[in-house]
């Protein structure tokens, strides 16, 4: 039996100040479905494609069931999610002025699935020669864009409703919450808590570089992903996949002069060459290194028949950080972009 003054602390409620669920013990619920009803509609009506084929965009969100909750226990985060969507687009196809519509129905989004793994059905309405052009259209660009948008629910949900769910302990300081809310995101946010992973490495490379000369250094990576060279593409600027993988705040423009931002702005830059499916350049650096210092990224993609072979360089590195620039590649890029999406394969390196 525990002497007087030194109970279990998970019980000890009056050491906090609000005397609430000291140090995170007890379970605690947050019913998160109202709050995923509005942000699931928002982000799809907010979809919209254009290319030379002619142009469509969600009209309506017709139908949304489901639920969603967070749990929190010892400090873990646990998502429970189910939805099933039912979309209706419209459009019209180039050389036509009549409009045409149809139906998108997302019906297994959940915490069982990754982004990828969400089905998407397009139907048109009508039988006409251009409705069916058009459901062929929207087919063609629009599955990846729904998973996109369930990517960025996904990561919405974790960064921002869960806010407040863990409580500081006793001593004011917070808990690094850990997610396991599906097994196929366990294993990854376990073990690789990315905020926290980068800024730890970032504070001891700062102190490094403190009076040190800086010199450039360039690394060169080499990585086979299972997966088409437009979809990586994709994966590695638009904005809502950047925060999927690396479950953090992100910003991306991707275009000539667009800034992007990764991390919580512990990585951010600007695009300096796009070529679709094939090249990106960025100036690219860590928010520590000393003011207008920039590395050169170069990316290259080699589609081949069944898979893409990634090709980075990156130049002009302060050699302070070397050792971080290149394995952070490897851990926050690499590895959860095949584990998020799907496009699992062995390292090259």
């Amino acid at each position: 039996m525990a002497k007087w003054g030194e109970g279990d602390p998970r019980w000890i409620v009056e050491e906090r100040p609000d005397a609430t669920n000291v140090n995170n013990w007890h379970w605690t619920e947050r019913d998160a479905t109202g709050w995923s009803n509005a942000k699931l509609k928002e982000l799809f009506l907010s979809l919209k494609h254009e290319t030379e084929e002619g142009k469509w965009h969600i009209e309506e969100v017709k139908k949304i069931t489901g639920e969603a909750t967070i749990n929190n226990r010892k400090g873990k985060l646990i998502y429970f999610y189910e939805w099933n969507l039912s979309l209706n687009y419209k459009g019209t196809v180039t050389g036509s002025d009549l409009e045409h519509t149809g139906t998108i129905t997302i019906p297994n989004l959940s915490d069982e699935n990754t982004p990828s793994e969400v089905d998407v059905e397009v139907i048109a309405k009508g039988d006409s020669k251009n409705a069916e052009k058009l459901k062929q259209f929207v087919r063609k660009d629009g599955i990846q864009l729904c998973r996109d948008m369930c990517a960025q629910y996904i990561a919405d949900i974790r960064t921002e409703y869960s806010t407040g769910m863990v409580l500081p302990t006793k001593d004011g300081q917070g808990i690094n919450a850990v997610s396991n809310g599906d097994s196929k995101y366990k294993k990854n946010l376990l073990n690789e808590n990315f905020n926290n992973s980068m800024q730890d490495m970032s504070v001891k490379e700062s102190k490094k570089s403190k009076n040190k000369k800086v010199c450039s250094v360039e690394v060169n990576l080499k990585e086979e992903f299972i997966t088409s060279a437009d979809e990586l593409f994709a994966t590695l600027t638009q904005e809502a996949r950047l925060c999927a993988f690396t479950h953090s705040q992100c910003v991306s423009n991707p275009a000539i002069g667009g800034e992007f931002s990764v991390m919580n702005g512990i990585i951010h830059g600007s695009y300096t060459e796009l070529v679709p499916n094939e090249k990106i350049v960025q100036k690219w650096r860590f928010k520590e290194w000393p003011e207008d210092v920039y590395s050169i990224v170069t990316i290259k993609l080699d589609q081949k028949s069944d898979n893409t072979i990634l090709r980075l360089t990156q130049s002009g590195i302060p050699d302070f950080d070397t050792a971080r620039t290149e394995q952070g590649w490897k851990r926050f890029f690499f590895g959860p972009i095949k584990r998020t999406f799907g496009y699992g394969s062995s390292m090259l390196s």
